[in-house]
């Protein structure tokens, strides 16, 4: 199912009305929420609502080939984006000649386009033929300076809405390109003293390295919502390794490599749950769990009648599996292969639970960009091994010759969680930014031919146990396919939705606004939300291969029970 509308075959899906958006239907629908339990949908396999899911009878027969997203038509600016860095690598001479061409040629018409549009438009077009000047002169403070005061303004304009044409997203990469040389060059002649030219004030002022990092991110992020490659400037990737690599030498000074380094990313995350973990998931209520259904017996026809158009969840079995084109379960569980792949690849890393007010460690920030190796060999890394020992040790403890000595243990064990350091990279675009792992991704045909770039996302989730995605809802369509360790979701029905205390939405005139709830699933402050207790929901456990249809607009909250390594696929 590459790039081709396959949706089409199966009818309309009513999208401008959908309920579990929360919006009005011609299709009736009952007074409560619906029951999309294990009970109501049906078993492990096969869906007892007479439909088909679980048989070929209907629908035909489950596909049988897979798109890499590697090749798929949504990473086509992906591709365009590194081809010419594959070749050679990246030059910061060659990078600031190629831009400063492309802002002459390009700046005056995209400029005279943004004046077309209220209220930021000439705020923004502005800052982009300043720093186009900026740049002819090389003057690389100023360049740094007015390229910021242009993000700053796309900024501004997203406030009242999406973007009303696409001269917002061209203006948006030659100020993000702009701003990276700027800093790039101010840097390079504080450290060579090479009699670069600046302004006439002082540097002290502007931010150069400071934030470097996230502006490569976020140019990265511009490639992902492009369908066009013949829109990617040829300068932009050798813009975003050089930003990239300079953050990352940042953050990495001072830190003295140690010979445990690499035996530290010698590990795997484990493919089964620990025993205490394990009893606690036993005792989830049956009634609420989520349907199951095997992807190998579910064809994309009969998940989109029985499940895609009803807006109803199901676990997809298998799914995640080297027949449907992604890399064996073995080589996403290998933290040195993921390292070697790469471990120099700067990543948005979030502590102390994402979504959380908090960080439990005082000495972290809330939020910062590392390679993802940092993440792997400081975080991940000795949270598999420590949990490995306490594997080990199960036994011994659960024979403790004495009250007081369970007593000790439990305490021990205690003081261990609240010491652990939790981190993650969350929603972030790490296949567009390394193709290699792109390889290892399968496009599920379950997306249903839905994927473009201009309209969904494929985000990669890698992070310690103990992370949490506080309740939300997304405008989107939701695959989350669990490709190593384990994480409980709990789903809550847009009718829920008066129950669960959402907060006023940033960008809310924006139509890729996200939903936040006030409410800590679970362990909910009932004085302050006294209404949540009335909230109905279902859950489950997702493992090594399972793939979690979240209808768009459902309500969801997701916590990792061990570190684990997740991919979701939005589409709209």
């Amino acid at each position: 199912m590459g790039g081709e509308d396959a949706w089409d075959l199966f009818g309309s899906d009513d999208e401008g009305a959908n309920p579990a958006a929360g919006g009005a239907s011609k299709r009736p629908r009952p007074d409560g929420p619906p029951d999309v339990s294990v009970a109501a949908v049906g078993g492990v396999g096969v869906a007892s609502d007479g439909t088909g899911a679980g048989s070929d009878a209907r629908f035909g027969a489950p596909e049988t080939s897979h798109t890499t997203l590697h090749d798929h038509v949504s990473f086509a600016a992906a591709r365009a984006l590194w081809s010419g860095v594959e070749r050679r690598p990246p030059t910061l001479e060659a990078f600031v000649a190629a831009l400063t061409a492309d802002a002459k040629s390009r700046a005056p018409e995209v400029a005279t386009a943004l004046r077309a549009h209220r209220p930021e438009g000439g705020a923004a077009a502005d800052a982009l033929l300043a720093t186009a000047d900026a740049l002819a002169r090389r003057d690389w403070a100023s360049v740094a300076s007015h390229a910021e005061a242009a993000t700053d303004a796309h900024a501004r304009q997203l406030d009242h809405g999406n973007w009303p044409h696409e001269c917002w997203q061209r203006s948006h990469v030659l100020a993000l390109g702009s701003r990276i040389a700027g800093s790039l060059r101010v840097l390079s002649s504080d450290e060579n003293g090479d009699g670069v030219r600046r302004s006439a004030s002082t540097t002290s002022g502007i931010r150069t390295n400071d934030g470097l990092g996230s502006v490569a991110l976020e140019a990265l992020a511009m490639v992902t919502l492009e369908p066009d490659p013949a829109n990617v400037p040829i300068w932009l990737g050798g813009a975003i390794l050089l930003a990239e690599k300079q953050s990352v030498a940042r953050a990495r000074r001072g830190r003295v490599p140690t010979p445990s380094d690499e035996t530290r990313t010698q590990s795997l995350i484990p493919k089964a749950l620990p025993a205490p973990l394990r009893t606690w998931t036993a005792r989830l209520d049956p009634a609420r769990a989520v349907a199951r259904v095997s992807a190998d017996t579910t064809s994309p026809a009969a998940f989109h009648e029985t499940f895609a158009r009803r807006n109803t969840p199901v676990v997809l079995e298998d799914c995640v599996a080297a027949r449907r084109g992604w890399a064996p379960p073995d080589t996403w569980r290998d933290l040195a292969f993921l390292t070697d792949a790469a471990g120099d690849r700067l990543v948005p890393v979030a502590f102390g639970g994402h979504g959380d007010d908090d960080v439990e460690d005082a000495t972290l920030e809330a939020t910062r960009e590392m390679a993802l190796g940092d993440l792997i060999r400081d975080f991940i890394a000795p949270q598999v091994a420590s949990s490995r020992d306490d594997e080990e040790n199960a036994e011994e403890e659960t024979e403790s010759s004495s009250p007081r000595d369970g007593e000790r243990n439990e305490k021990r064990k205690n003081e261990k969680t609240k010491n652990e350091k939790i981190a993650y990279a969350s929603q972030h675009a790490l296949f567009h930014q390394a193709p290699a792992l792109a390889r290892m991704v399968g496009v599920p045909a379950f997306t249903l031919g839905r994927l473009k770039a201009d309209r969904g996302a494929v985000n990669a989730w890698v992070g310690t146990a103990g992370t949490r995605t506080a309740l939300h809802r997304d405008p989107y369509q939701n695959l989350l396919c669990q490709c190593a360790g384990f994480k409980y979701v709990r789903l809550y029905d847009a009718r829920e939705t008066r129950f669960l205390y959402a907060e006023k939405p940033l960008c809310e005139g924006n139509e890729n606004t996200f939903t936040k709830s006030a409410v800590r699933v679970e362990d909910p402050d009932l004085k302050r939300h006294p209404l949540f207790a009335k909230a109905a929901f279902v859950e489950t456990v997702l493992r090594p291969g399972d793939a979690l249809f979240m209808p768009k607009g459902m309500w969801h909250y997701v916590r990792a029970l061990t570190p684990s390594v997740s991919v979701n696929f939005w589409w709209n």
